[in-house]
């Protein structure tokens, strides 16, 4: 499969780093959500924004020295010990957020989402990618456009209207009857006292779209 000239244009940004730029062409070459997404993009003239890119692994701190050899350095690190998971977030000056996930080793087996994806997948694919939305626009309006080009959304939108940071998933990707990969859209909003958009994430909105992310 190839992409479209629209789509191959938006990925190059990231030629010169060579393991990124597999990873992102793979995901959208296996993810319908993200291709769609682009077309409405294309069709809306709106620019193709790369808000973060996950990749879920059995062990964070191993999986980063890629990354950080590429100049990425850690920012925070968001812990969910009830639901049996952590993240690492790292930003970079030119490619922007990379999230870094997984479980806790004495998690309970019901709650290792994480560890089963890397079993079947590996921590070589992203699982998935967050595009933001142009400045303005609200998640609802993407939603409908990706609804009249066959993508459904099974979760609910986290965040409320006018929220500093608002996502969704759509309806996972399967490989072997085994969720995938999801796409995420991403609406992030200024703080009205700083006029500052808000860059950061919320723990509750992330371990809810945890669980969109099995969805069926």
């Amino acid at each position: 499969m190839t992409l479209s000239n629209f789509l191959q244009k938006s990925v190059e940004r990231f030629k010169p780093e060579k393991a990124i730029y597999d990873r992102v062409v793979t995901y959208f070459k296996k993810n319908t959500a993200a291709r769609k997404y682009a077309e409405v993009c294309e069709e809306k003239n709106w620019e193709i924004i790369y808000d973060h890119l996950t990749v879920r692994t059995y062990n964070v701190d191993k999986s980063v020295k890629e990354f950080e050899a590429m100049g990425f350095k850690l920012e925070e690190r968001i812990d969910y010990k009830n639901e049996g998971w952590y993240a690492k977030v790292y930003r970079h000056p030119v490619y922007g957020a990379m999230f870094i996930d997984q479980n806790y080793d004495d998690a309970p087996e019901a709650k290792k989402i994480i560890k089963a994806w890397v079993a079947k997948f590996t921590d070589k694919d992203f699982h998935h990618i967050a595009l933001r939305l142009p400045q303005g626009i609200e998640i609802e309006e993407a939603i409908e456009a990706l609804k009249k080009k066959g993508i459904e959304f099974p979760g609910s939108i986290t965040g409320p209207k006018g929220s500093k940071l608002r996502q969704i998933f759509s309806k996972a990707e399967f490989i072997d009857s085994v969720p995938y990969s999801v796409l995420e859209l991403a609406e992030r909003n200024k703080d009205p006292k700083t006029g500052k958009v808000y860059e950061g994430f919320i723990n509750e909105q992330a371990d809810s779209l945890m669980k969109d992310s099995i969805l069926k």
